[in-house]
């Protein structure tokens, strides 16, 4: 009889080690899911936390026109300071220019991200994030002119861009801004202003022949 009962004793003990060790087994698989979850949750707010601040310090140094900070922000060929002077100009003219960026970018957190190729209508800025750091690009503008004026000088922001010697030439890419447009001959001369800030990439001038 005790024989018998040491048997089922032990056989009871065999059972209860078996049970113990898939409750472990069971913890320790619900811990490693429930980590997961946190550090995954974790990682994704800090990366917002992130975004966010680089948004805000993007506007912030738009705002003060801080051309050292954003020179580190924007992702774009820097010949001169005056690159981002036509945005400068649109801004303090429509300064709810500010709220356009920033909404355009709060969504692309959301990966609402424009491809391109895929559409004529990018955002002002395109963020992404370039070995560490989050970076700007504007988007870039193809600007004509259309004319049936041949040999007419033209002329961006009083610069000169080239002659016409076609009804439609193409003058150039242009971050956004605001942007006077002139076309030059020996009896007359004809100015055009334009704001390239949102809608389509490809933009007409056109300046009649009379």
């Amino acid at each position: 009889m005790n024989e018998q009962g040491g048997l089922q004793k032990e056989a009871m003990t065999r059972s209860e080690r078996r049970k113990q060790k898939r409750s472990l087994v069971i913890f320790l698989f619900l811990l490693f899911v429930v980590s997961a979850c946190v550090v995954g949750i974790w990682g994704m707010a800090k990366q917002e936390t992130s975004e966010q601040k680089a948004i805000e310090q993007f506007i912030a140094a738009l705002r003060q026109e801080d051309m050292h900070m954003l020179r580190q922000f924007v992702d774009a060929p820097f010949e001169h300071d005056k690159l981002l002077s036509p945005l400068f100009a649109y801004l303090r003219k429509h300064p709810e220019g500010y709220d356009q960026i920033r909404k355009e970018l709060e969504q692309q957190q959301n990966d609402q991200v424009y491809i391109k190729g895929l559409t004529s209508t990018p955002p002002i800025f395109l963020m992404k994030l370039s070995q560490g750091t989050y970076k700007f690009e504007p988007a870039l503008y193809h600007v004509y002119v259309q004319t049936n004026e041949q040999g007419a000088r033209i002329l961006i922001n009083n610069t000169y861009v080239g002659e016409t010697n076609a009804s439609l030439m193409k003058v150039g890419e242009y971050v956004p801004g605001l942007y006077e447009v002139k076309m030059v001959t020996d009896e007359r001369e004809q100015t055009k202003r334009i704001s390239l800030f949102g809608g389509e990439r490809i933009r007409i001038v056109h300046f009649d022949s009379n």
